[in-house]
């Protein structure tokens, strides 16, 4: 298929529009609307899809001129591996908005019964989360890899109707992601070796951090261990100091590292609760500790 034979340019969307039908999203489509207190079906629920679905389809270009040789690469190895590529994108989305939705826009399972528990309870599958989701654009992005554009696709859901979002692909492997119209979050910015380096020495020392305060269990521990804790909390600051600009939200080093600093704040409640001795002469060392302070 020569892609620009179907596009046309529309310069307010400074990109080349047209239609694309693509296989993979067969069990998609909204049936459920949702929130913190309610799980009904969805008053205009997606038409069932047999078959391939027809997307909006976008090719970036600010400057008019006719899609790179990477773009058509990418839409033909879209064209061609549909299926993969949409399960990777899926699967991705998936895993995203369980964490960062279903808490807020989904009913505890506890608070339901008969029915409605068993369709919340299938919605912790792939499957399920696909009866919340609807894809409706497809964006071939400027930037590329290995002669390779990268692939952005947009989806409404009932998660977020407002927002909606945005799963950015590179052949078979979904990248990142951000609210629908965000190009997925954009393609990951390169990093030097240097700061690489950088990056991992930062999240070494959060593990460690980690590490020291979950061995604190009583006043013994506490009094054994305070140096290191000071030492190793002085290391975090400046290293923080250091990289801030490295640790960009959804940037995978960013889902790296938040997960280690929010067990490290879960153990600081943890000897609050537990062994206030401990925490009160660790309190001596760490005075300076924003999170430690704020754990209290």
């Amino acid at each position: 298929m020569n892609i620009i034979d179907e596009v046309n340019y529309d310069p307010e969307y400074e990109a080349w529009l047209g239609k694309v039908d693509l296989s993979g999203f067969e069990s998609c489509g909204i049936m459920w609307d949702c929130d913190a207190d309610y799980l009904s079906e969805a008053s205009e629920k997606s038409e069932p899809n047999n078959g391939s679905v027809t997307l909006q389809l976008q090719i970036e270009s600010v400057d008019g001129k006719p899609p790179t040789k990477e773009q058509e690469a990418a839409f033909e190895y879209l064209c061609a591996n549909a299926n993969p590529i949409v399960k990777a994108a899926l699967k991705y989305a998936f895993q995203q908005c369980k964490s960062a939705y279903y808490s807020e826009s989904l009913p505890e399972l506890s608070s339901l019964d008969g029915e409605k528990r068993a369709i919340r309870k299938r919605l912790n599958t792939l499957d399920g989360f696909c009866e919340l989701v609807e894809p409706n654009t497809v964006t071939i992005l400027a930037e590329h890899k290995n002669k390779v554009s990268y692939i952005a696709f947009d989806f409404r859901t009932s998660l977020d109707y407002e927002h909606g979002i945005s799963i950015l692909t590179h052949r078979r492997k979904a990248l990142n992601w951000a609210g629908a119209g965000e190009r997925g979050g954009g393609p990951p910015e390169t990093i030097s070796l240097e700061d690489k380096e950088l990056i991992k020495k930062c999240i070494d020392c959060e593990e460690h951090y980690l590490e020291l305060v979950s061995k604190v269990v009583d006043l013994e521990s506490a009094e054994r261990l305070a140096a290191d804790i000071a030492n190793v909390e002085t290391e975090s600051k400046a290293l923080i100091n250091q990289t801030f600009l490295l640790f960009t939200p959804n940037s995978p080093q960013e889902q790296k590292r938040s997960p280690i600093l929010g067990q490290r704040f879960s153990e600081f409640q943890r000897i609050w609760k537990d062994c206030p001795q401990a925490a009160q002469h660790l309190n001596l060392y760490l005075s300076e500790c924003t999170a430690w302070k704020n754990s209290r």
